[in-house]
């Protein structure tokens, strides 16, 4: 390299470090819910690898869909059936969250049978 010429590698090291620290969460609270989240992910592949991996890898791949979209549905209840939830999901690392999402939707289903 000739004096007075920028380095190609010195711009791809600090391109590299630039992008990493752009990647890094702005908050320590958002690295928390991330690394929870990761962890919820990996216990799911984890139970449906368990219960239906001797099907292959496609009855593990829709256990997790099921089981993330059951996770996903489980936040979108309304706050007066918070403590229906958070009773259905208390063992949800060990029953999954399809049957905790089935626990909900019955619980609710008797409760409004109840009120009528």
């Amino acid at each position: 390299m000739r004096p007075g010429t920028t380095s190609n590698v010195g711009r791809s090291v600090f391109l590299c470090i630039l992008l990493a620290v752009a990647g890094l969460p702005a908050f320590p609270v958002s690295a928390a819910n991330d690394a929870k989240e990761a962890d919820v992910r990996a216990d799911i592949v984890y139970r449906c690898y368990n219960v239906v991996g001797e099907f292959g890898s496609e009855g593990v791949e829709a256990c997790v869909k099921g089981e993330l979209s059951a996770m996903q549905a489980l936040k979108g209840y309304p706050r007066e059936a918070g403590e229906i939830v958070q009773r259905c999901t208390r063992q949800v690392q060990i029953t999954g969250g399809e049957w905790a999402k089935s626990c909900v939707d019955k619980d609710i289903a008797a409760r409004d049978m109840k009120k009528e």
